[in-house]
Order: structure tokens, then sequence, then C-alpha cells
């Protein structure tokens, strides 16, 4: 019968062989999901879909830290067009773009892109703005 630790160890080599990212980059993932009203199933969609869209077979190809904050700021993106007609990423001049740099991925934007943003969302009413909308404005402040 093998042991225990040799069972642990090859565990632990199948996840590493299996999942190509830190604890920290799922960790960040899973809480940049959360942080907009999703969890991690939400998530695994949203990568899942991304590498469909993007014809990569590997996970390593990605970064999820990425495809959080894209998809986040793509859901508030129609959200705020939705309830103003804007859209934010063509209709301003300048517009809020992802880095992605998996723990380390921010909103990347100037300070005209940012003010021209929060201007746009403050048409919305307070109790008409979404999770992801809400997330917007926290990143962007």
């Amino acid at each position: 019968m093998v042991e225990d630790k040799r069972i642990e160890y090859e565990v632990e080599r199948f996840n590493a062989g299996m999942v190509p990212f830190g604890y920290r980059d799922i960790y960040e993932a899973v809480s940049t999901a959360l942080d907009g009203g999703h969890d991690a199933d939400w998530l695994v969609d949203q990568i899942e879909e991304f590498m469909d869209s993007c014809g990569i077979s590997k996970l390593s190809e990605i970064d999820p830290n990425y495809i959080a904050y894209d998809g986040l700021l793509q859901e508030a993106r129609n959200d705020i067009d939705a309830l103003t007609d804007t859209d934010i990423l063509n209709d301003l001049s300048s517009e809020v773009n992802v880095y992605g740099n998996y723990i380390c991925t921010i909103l990347d934007y100037t300070n005209e892109a940012k003010e021209e943003t929060l201007a746009v969302i403050k048409e919305i009413a307070e109790e008409d703005l979404t999770d992801a909308i809400k997330w917007l404005i926290s990143e962007l402040e």
C-alpha cells in the first residue's frame, strides 16, 4: 500500500499540473468575482467562454484575474448602457481598460476616462446601481 505522504505529494503535483496558477492568483480572481456580486461558478463560466471565444485550449495561456476584471467591466458597461444609453467604451473620449497581470491586474485609465465614466454613472439612480456598476465605481475610486 502507498504511504499517505506519497499520495499527498502526488496529489499536489497533479493539482499543480492541472491548475497552472498559484493559490494567490486564484484567490484574487475569486475575490474579484465576489466583489462584483458573482461566485466561483460565474468565474469558471467566464474563463470557459473566454477560452472558447479565443480558441485557447490550455489554462496556462490565460490570466484568470484579467478574465474576472474584463467580465465585470463588460457587465458594468452593458448595465450602464442600458440605464443611460451611453456606451462607456465607445461613446466617451477616453476609456477604461483592463491591464492584466495575474494578482496585479488592475483597471487602466486616464483621469479623463475616470471622470467621464463616473459622470455617466452619476446619472443613474442609487437604487438602479447593479453590483457590477458598484464594483466599477469602487475600482475607479
